[in-house]
């Protein structure tokens, strides 16, 4: 009996065939015919060829040929070169593509295309690039390509550099420099910054201008740099910010400790002694000036700002921290002196959500309520206090948080009766509490306190704590695990 289905089964095969082998063969029909047209249009122009050797006659290495071979690896045209070698990277997960010997890229530019060879002499000094572009295209692109290629390296280089950390030394000597460096392997990243976002994008457009600016700085004669001041309470992620800056530009970090200055002198010589590409930090300087004895002059401090001294060495970007500069010099914080204001306060209730997300992966949770409360009261921590809270307690989510509003009302107990107790000193004989100033704590602009507000706000806390003692199992927290999270104890009368 014949088998209709075997034969249906052959058909099929020898059609399906046909139809690949039909398409294969068009495929590499177009593939050749493209290769044709671009042979008779390299025939119908006119080329110029340059070299640009490995090695120069005394086998010193020719720094273009260190570029070029760069540039050209970054090109995407390289993954369609018939071959090209796969190397690993620096990172654990990056692959390089490395073009191979004797392979031809294309690359376009101005409108005008050009071909790039690596040539492979039989020894190691005859390696070169060889440039082709059409004698038409060379007199209006060729000076513009090479100085992009130039510009095009740096920016590669910059990337793949290993950033590094100086500090300054006292060793009572300059002979050997002032700087001591180590690897700069800090994990803070823009991404990973807990700020608002609208601030994190405008720093970030701040920083990618300056980058782009050396011919505009150059324009107006000012020198190339960018200089900040960050301000705020400690732990509220400044450093973080420094560091976070300096893996967003890729510059080598220099902090410079004001103790260890010597004198003027000494400061403009560290000055000298940093390149360009680099983040000048200087955290605490509002501490600093506050000191009634320090080697350095206030004229010093502003010269190394702005002076003469800050031109020598280019793109670079100044950093300075202060936990407040009300107290600070209206000299220091000129325009042109500092660039950019940006103000770290404590954490509120839109900082905790942002907390809550990174570190606990909280965008919403039925206890968010009480916390904003809270915070509505006057209630505040360091987003360094609520993050270590959240850290040690990130197996149980509802535990840190619990944990944190316990912190939060700790604090706002111990700050209404700071504010009680140190406006008990203000009774007369007529018996009435007279309203006393604290600097500490200040309300509006005028740093006046009202004690009978604050013994209100205490009332609504203890009452909101009473109320909430329930539905919240009395927190479970045991007192030890509060002092491994740095929670402030609340003490009851």
């Amino acid at each position: 009996m014949f088998d209709f289905r075997n034969l249906a089964i052959l058909i099929f095969s020898i059609f399906f065939v046909g139809v690949v082998s039909r398409f294969l063969s068009r495929t590499s029909l177009i593939h050749s015919l493209k290769k044709i047209w671009r042979l008779l249009q390299e025939k119908c122009y006119v080329y110029q060829f340059y070299k640009v050797p490995k090695f120069n006659g005394n086998m010193q290495e020719n720094q273009l040929y260190r570029k070029v071979y760069a540039y050209l690896n970054s090109l995407p045209s390289v993954e369609d070169s018939d071959f090209a070698n796969l190397f690993s990277g620096s990172k654990p997960t990056e692959i390089n593509l490395v073009l191979d010997e004797n392979q031809i890229i294309t690359d376009q530019f101005l409108g005008a295309r050009v071909f790039w060879k690596n040539e492979d002499g039989e020894r190691d000094g005859d390696k070169s690039l060889v440039l082709k572009i059409r004698k038409n295209d060379k007199k209006r692109i060729l000076v513009q390509y090479l100085q992009h290629i130039h510009q095009s390296f740096d920016e590669i280089e910059q990337k793949q550099k290993e950033v590094r950390l100086f500090v300054n030394v006292d060793d009572g000597t300059q002979r050997n420099g002032r700087w001591r460096s180590t690897s700069f392997t800090h994990p803070a990243t823009m991404e990973t910054m807990v700020m608002d976002a609208d601030l994190k994008t405008k720093v970030k457009s701040d920083l990618d201008n300056f980058l782009k600016s050396r011919q505009y700085y150059l324009r107006l004669g000012r020198v190339w740099k960018r200089s900040y001041l960050l301000y705020g309470p400690a732990g509220t992620g400044k450093s973080t910010f420094i560091a976070a800056m300096a893996k967003f530009l890729s510059f080598d970090v220099y902090e410079i400790n004001l103790h260890k200055v010597q004198n003027d002198a000494d400061l403009k010589y560290l000055l000298l002694q940093t390149t360009k590409k680099s983040l000048l930090v200087i955290e605490d300087l509002d501490r600093y000036l506050e000191e009634k004895s320090t080697a350095l002059s206030l004229s010093g401090i502003l010269n190394f700002m702005d002076g003469i001294f800050s031109c020598c060495g280019d793109e670079r970007v100044m950093v300075f921290t202060m936990n407040s500069k009300e107290n600070v010099g209206a000299s220091i914080l000129r325009p042109g002196r500092i660039d950019v204001h940006i103000n770290f306060p404590l954490c509120d209730f839109n900082a905790f959500k942002n907390l809550a997300n990174s570190h606990l992966g909280l965008k919403d949770h039925k206890l968010f309520p009480q916390v904003e409360e809270i915070f509505q009261i006057g209630a505040t921590l360091s987003p360094a206090e609520i993050g270590e809270i959240m850290i040690s307690n990130r197996g149980s989510p509802s535990r840190a948080l619990k944990t944190v509003i316990t912190a939060l009302q700790g604090n706002l107990a111990d700050r209404v009766g700071k504010r009680l107790s140190g406006s008990g000193s203000g009774r007369q004989g007529s018996g009435r509490v007279q309203e006393e100033p604290d600097e500490s704590v200040k309300e509006g602009q005028n740093g006046i306190l009202h004690p009978m507000k604050d013994i209100k706000n205490l009332y609504g806390l203890l009452r909101a704590r009473s109320s909430r003692k329930a539905s919240l199992d009395k927190f479970d927290v045991d007192p030890n695990d509060r002092e491994n999270s740095g929670v402030i104890h609340v003490h009851d009368n």
